[in-house]
């Protein structure tokens, strides 16, 4: 199974060892993006999720998968969907994770946009003196502030080590346009594959998830007071949810 991470700016770090309930009957390969984690930097206009979903399948080839199943959390579920669509014929099992068809508004947003405005104002003042913008502590700052929105309170300190620790995450702006472009939302029917979509039940794009029950194989379940990292918020559920859906068995 490949496991795809979020972002822009993130790597498959922040999974942990939270699916490792997983390992007993399916083989797992996290993978980082291009420009992002261990990943190789590559020219700035190759960061499209039309690129990474390539780069999925020719990794697909070089490992001598002739199908694969795919979990992709929130950005990755954006690459997952565009494989399902691109490469039907090499995909068997779809699982999506806090992610949607399209982006829509973010539940919560308006609580923060006041914080990020100043982190903004903060920031074109440097430029203003400066004739410069330290484009990596802008990025980090503003994942930093988002976090509480994405992550319960009990989590945010490791969390925030996280966001301190990754290298190259001006990557988050040069995405940004591919993000708000996003929108499989009317080709949905068109993936037959087995799909599973969870979603944590304070997530702040569960309405926006909801597009996806458009796909006609799919199944909706929710981790319940869970947010956007519903599979280390409950780690149990979360991969008890997953094995059954995989097996067909409740446990």
């Amino acid at each position: 199974m490949y496991i795809l991470h979020g972002g822009p700016g993130l790597d498959h770090r922040y999974f942990g060892r939270s699916l490792t309930g997983l390992e007993s009957y399916r083989e797992l390969y996290y993978i980082d993006f291009r420009g992002h984690g261990k990943s190789s930097k590559a020219d700035k206009k190759t960061y499209t999720l039309e690129t990474f979903t390539d780069d999925i399948n020719a990794l697909r080839k070089a490992l001598g998968h002739e199908t694969i199943e795919i979990l992709g959390h929130s950005m990755g579920g954006f690459v997952a969907l565009l494989y399902a669509l691109r490469y039907p014929g090499h995909l068997d099992t779809l699982i999506l994770v806090d992610t949607t068809a399209k982006q829509t508004g973010i539940k919560g947003y308006y609580h923060l946009k006041a914080v990020l405005m100043y982190t903004n104002l903060k920031y074109y003042l440097q430029y203003r003196k400066k004739k410069t913008i330290d484009k990596e502590s802008f990025a980090r700052e503003i994942l930093l502030k988002s976090w509480p929105i994405y992550v319960p309170s009990r989590l945010l300190p490791e969390y925030s080590n996280y966001i301190k620790s990754l290298r190259g995450v001006s990557i988050f702006f040069d995405m940004q346009q591919e993000l708000q472009l996003f929108d499989v939302s009317e080709e949905l029917e068109n993936i037959h594959q087995p799909t599973l979509i969870i979603f944590g039940e304070k997530d702040p794009f569960m309405e926006g998830g909801r597009l996806l029950k458009g796909i006609r194989q799919s199944r909706f379940s929710v981790i319940p007071s869970a947010k956007h990292l519903p599979f280390l918020e409950d780690e149990k559920y979360f991969n008890i949810v997953i094995r059954e859906f995989l097996t067909g068995k409740m446990l």
